[in-house]
Formats: structure tokens, sequence, C-alpha cells
């Protein structure tokens, strides 16, 4: 009877989880991105909560007035800052683009003198290694012919998507906003059934998932935003003093690439240096790049513990592992998101929660290594005649 229980606990245990990994592939992302507004409005209600109430007490004036004065003034605000911050990285992007348009004749003409530089020096080397070589220069004077036509159709694509999802813009503000006012205005009512309808034991399950989520994943998120920003800002810094215009979009796309478990900013930065030094002959700027790289990560490895602390610390070969399942799956938005699902995995393996189907596991295998007599049988082979 045992043996049974433990065969139907295995049973329900292992539907359960390949049915929550079917949902995390297949049905999460874009359940997810219909969410989106929904879940935004839902965050915002509950960072804006502890203000709310610490004014509700010492104010003599109704919960439901009070959540959305504050409310209207945050959506005043966060709308302002959006505006400005849309319209200056598009002022800057447009810039950089333009930039990189006007100065072409100079980048092809500073590529084809190191293309040919090259070409004379790999004859010395062996067949296979020169054709190997000569390989990939043509590939890149070919990227490099169709790079400037690529830059045209990219900024004029981007406006079309633009002008063509306008109406999802409008619309998926629209959802927030109401959506915003009906969680903030049911917020309270949503709390006292929350306490009347659920048990005490589920109340319990429900506290101590939140507390791993709060502990591990949620301190890992805020974690490495922080070292994003600080990357974000480090490298404005450092672009400024070598010299490189239009440098904020360009620190805002190596603070998100920090956000690349393993990769970084080096994926960028590292070539970038090589064209600098090989291509363009500049040597300050190659050195440069290659030194800020070096102080930033040097300057991460040694931050990034006291940062994240040791709850959401994982094995780095399951960084690896997240960061290519997530990037062959879903992209740069897995890469992203996977880590923090298994920061997530890890915290509650830690917490105990699972501890009961960690066991019955371990019966489960016990008793099949025992039935098939696994590590412990003793071939005997007969003698040869």
């Amino acid at each position: 009877m045992e043996s049974k229980n433990l065969y139907e606990r295995i049973f329900l245990r292992t539907g359960i989880i390949i049915l929550s990994i079917l949902f995390l592939i297949f049905l999460a992302p874009p359940l997810f991105d219909a969410m989106m507004p929904i879940i935004l409005a839902l965050a915002l209600v509950a960072l804006l909560t502890p203000l709310i109430k610490r004014i509700d007490d010492l104010l003599p004036i109704k919960h439901t007035i009070i959540s959305y004065i504050v409310g209207t003034i945050l959506l005043i605000v966060i709308l302002f800052l959006l505006i400005w911050f849309t319209q200056f990285i598009v002022n800057q992007v447009s810039g950089l683009i333009g930039n990189i348009i006007g100065n072409w004749d100079k980048i092809v003409s500073s590529t084809n003198e190191w293309i040919n530089s090259v070409n004379s020096q790999i004859n010395l080397l062996p067949d296979f290694v020169s054709n190997a070589i000569r390989s990939g220069l043509d590939a890149l004077y070919q990227f490099l012919g169709n790079l400037q036509k690529n830059a045209v159709n990219i900024t004029l694509g981007f406006t079309t998507a633009f002008i063509n999802t306008s109406n999802d813009i409008i619309f998926f503000a629209i959802t927030f906003i109401v959506a915003f006012y009906i969680i903030l205005g049911d917020m309270e009512l949503v709390t006292l059934k929350y306490h009347s309808k659920f048990s005490e034991r589920t109340k319990k399950n429900f506290s101590l998932i939140r507390s791993v989520f709060k502990n591990s994943t949620w301190n890992y998120i805020k974690s490495q935003l922080k070292l994003a920003l600080l990357c974000a800002v480090i490298m404005a810094i450092a672009l400024k003093i070598l010299g490189q215009q239009y440098f904020i979009p360009v620190a805002l796309l190596l603070g998100f690439l920090d956000l690349l478990p393993m990769i970084g900013p080096i994926i960028l930065m590292l070539p970038w240096s090589v064209v600098e030094l090989f291509v363009f002959n500049n040597t300050y700027k190659g050195v440069g790049l290659l030194i800020v790289l070096f102080i930033w990560t040097g300057l991460r490895q040694v931050i990034s513990p006291k940062v994240i602390g040791s709850s959401a610390n994982i094995h780095p070969i399951l960084s690896v592992i997240s960061l290519y399942a997530g990037l062959r799956l879903f992209g740069i938005s897995g890469a992203v998101f996977f880590p923090v699902i298994l920061i997530f995995i890890v915290g509650i393996y830690r917490s105990g929660i699972i501890d009961n189907w960690i066991y019955d596991y371990k019966l489960f295998f016990d008793y099949i290594g025992d039935t098939l007599n696994i590590g412990k049988r003793n071939l005997k082979v007969p003698d040869e005649d």
C-alpha cells in the first residue's frame, strides 16, 4: 500500500513538473506579453501600497480618495519622464545614425586600407589559415558594403513600425491606466477578502512563496538593475572622455548587455576596441575601451557578491545553461529572463518547500536501484577452456 501511494505521488508530481515546464516554454511568454499592462499596473499599485497606508494613517481622509490622489500624481510624473526620456533617446539615436552615414566614406576607406594590409601579410600563413582569413574579410567587406543601406532601412523601418503600432501603444496605455485605477480602488477590499477567504495553511504557503521570491528572485532582479545602471553611468562617463559622440545610446546599450550573465558588455566592447585599434588606427580610443572594459569587469566581480547577496547566488554553470537555453528558445528576452526563473527555482529548493518531493523521488530511485540490483550485482565470467 505504501508503494502504491508512493507511485501515485511520483506520478502526480512528475506530471506537475512536466506541465510547469511546458507552460513556461509555450504559454508563459505569450500570456505574459498579453497581460503586460495588467502586470505593470499591479506592480505599481504594490509599490504604492506602503506609501498610501502611511498617508492614510496620518490624514483623516477616506482610503480610496488617498489612493486615487497619490496614484494620479505618480502617473503624471511617470508620463512626463517617459515622454522626455523617449524624445531624448530618439534624438540621440537619430544623431548617431546620421553621424555614421555622414562619415561613411571615411569608414569604408579605413576598412579597405586595413583589409588590403591584412591581405598582403596572410600569404605567409598556411593555406587553410589564409583562406579562412580571406573568407572572413570578404564577408566583412560585403557587410560593410550593405551597412549604409541597412542603416537607412533600419531607421525607416523603425519609424514605420512605430507609426503602425501607435494604435497598439494607445490601447496598451488605456488598458494600463484603467487596470491601475481599478486595482488601486479595490486593493483594500482584496486584502480583506484574502484574510477572510483563505485558510491559515494556504496563507502560510503564499507567505513562504512570497518570501522566497522577495529574498531570492526580487533581490536578484534589483541587484542586476542596479549593476546595469551603474554600468551605463560608468560607460557614459568613459565614452564621453574618449570622445564618443552620442554616447548616451551606446552607454544604455552596454548597460542592457550587462544584464546578460557571463557575457555583459564584453560582447560589444571587445570587437569594438579591436576595430578601433586595427581598422581605424585609433590607439587612444581602442586602448581606452579595453581599459574601461577591464576596469568594469573587475569592479563588477568585486561588488556583485555584495550587491546580489548569497540568497540569489547560483553556480556559474547553471547561469551558462540558463543563458544559452533562453537565448536559443526566445532570443535576447529569454537570455534575460531564464536566469531569473532559475533563481526562483533555486530559491524554492533552498526554502525547503519541496523537501517532501525530493524525499519521495529519493525513495523511488532507491526502490528502482534495489529492484534492478544496480551497483550490487557481481557478474561471474566463466573461464574459457
